[in-house]
């Protein structure tokens, strides 16, 4: 019988057995996961009424926006981490006749190192090594031969920018590379992400459109909220968390 995830508390979501959900998740299961779990940041357009302007996200892109998932708090917990590796495999499996099956799996830093490990284990590749180094992506692992080949793992996309710079950087390593981008949430409404001319279809286990703007036309730094980037640290998380309340 299917869990009913959506009627699962914070509590009977960290006891969760990942290895007894065998089905896709939808939009709106992951999102209760976030949200239950702390991880899920909006906005509040009334309390900016009663003048509480708080603070709003600024992105990895240097954009602002309305909304946030933080996946570090949910893969905090190595059960939740398991469940979302799982959900990646089981798209992968889905639409795996376009592919051929990868050698090597590698997460994006930092939101997807561990999610990549157990993606890998679900599909008996190896785990390829990717870095964070003064904020630049960077590519360990060579490729072993022409027959390797990779799939890279992501927490979110919004404008595909820490995306491009990981396959940039596997090219550099003469990789071969899955033309796809496996996310567990598209929030930036693209389809494709364009690197040196090849296109990769974004493959999401869900799809939640979240507003951004760039700094000098956002609606949130005109009414006096200030950008705070949510995931450099715990406190940034808790800051913007409760900067309306």
């Amino acid at each position: 019988m299917e869990v009913d995830i959506c009627s699962l508390n914070k509590q009977q979501l960290l006891e969760l057995n990942p290895e007894n959900i065998d089905f896709l998740l939808n939009k709106e299961e992951i999102l209760h996961i976030f949200q239950k779990l702390g991880a899920l940041w909006l906005y509040s357009y009334e309390a900016a009424k009663n003048g509480k302007a708080g603070l709003h996200a600024e992105l990895k892109s240097g954009r602002c926006s309305d909304g946030f998932l933080n996946a570090k708090q949910v893969i905090q917990y190595d059960n939740m981490c398991r469940l979302f590796a799982k959900q990646l495999f089981l798209k992968y499996k889905q639409i795996s006749v376009k592919y051929e099956k990868p050698t090597h799996v590698v997460g994006i830093p930092d939101g997807a190192t561990k999610i990549g490990k157990y993606v890998a284990e679900f599909l008996g590749a190896i785990t390829a090594e990717m870095i964070k180094k003064d904020g630049k992506i960077m590519m360990v692992s060579e490729s072993i031969s022409e027959e390797s080949t990779l799939l890279l793992v992501e927490d979110f996309c919004t404008r595909g920018t820490g995306f491009r710079e990981a396959v940039e950087s596997a090219l550099q390593k003469k990789w071969n590379i899955v033309l796809g981008e496996f996310v567990i949430i598209n929030r930036g409404g693209l389809e494709l992400i364009e690197v040196q001319g090849i296109s990769f279809i974004i493959f999401a286990l869900a799809e939640h459109r979240i507003k951004d703007w760039d700094p000098a036309e956002c609606p949130l730094c005109k009414i006096g909220s200030k950008r705070i980037k949510p995931k450099v640290t715990q406190e940034n998380w808790e800051k913007i968390m409760n900067s309306q309340k």
